[in-house]
């Protein structure tokens, strides 16, 4: 097993938010998995080569390239590479609430602010770039899910479903940004 964290080589400016907390690049061989953990942070994990699992939450989720799994924050998980030959990919640490965000003072976002985000992805995207769309993209989906969950519910039919669409752009979005993602020393070379 590789897990290695990459450095931030910028930080955030006085007064300024940010929801990442880390990523780490991982690579298992057949049989390997990562150690069991849980933390305060959501994780998006997405499968960059190979195929294998996560286990959430008492729950497995197949893995493979171009998908992304959402871990909730306090969720028990791990990685496993059960039948091939390696598993690479990228774990982002998110965290912190909509009210953390500059200029958020419980005021509404709306889908067009969502599509704006999707449609601004670069054809070509580096590291930096990357880190900062999925967190804009968390924030905002985040900012609907409470917004969908005050006037309507998460209980209901129509709730469920409009939220389900909002966390499928999402990842699809993610799935994107990967696909576009390079950097110049090959470490991540397209793959897809």
């Amino acid at each position: 097993m590789r897990m290695r964290s990459w450095n931030q080589v910028s930080r955030p400016a006085p007064g300024s938010y940010s929801h990442f907390g880390g990523l780490w690049e991982f690579q298992l061989k057949n049989g390997e998995q990562t150690p069991h953990h849980h933390q305060n942070s959501e994780e998006v994990i997405v499968a960059l080569e190979g195929q294998g699992v996560v286990h959430l939450a008492g729950e497995t989720v197949a893995l493979q390239p171009g998908e992304v799994v959402w871990v909730p924050a306090q969720a028990d998980h791990w990685i496993e590479n059960a039948d091939c030959k390696l598993l690479r990919g990228l774990s982002v640490e998110i965290g912190g609430t909509a009210e953390d965000i500059p200029g958020y003072s419980g005021g509404r976002v709306s889908e067009r602010d969502l599509d704006s985000l999707i449609e601004s992805i670069p054809i070509e995207i580096d590291e930096a770039t990357s880190l900062q769309l999925i967190i804009q993209l968390f924030d905002t989906a985040g900012i609907l899910s409470e917004q969908i969950e005050n006037a309507i519910g998460l209980e209901s039919d129509t709730g469920l479903a409009a939220l389900q669409q909002i966390e499928r752009r999402v990842m699809d979005a993610v799935v994107e940004i990967s696909k576009n993602y390079s950097r110049e020393d090959g470490l991540f070379p397209r793959r897809f």
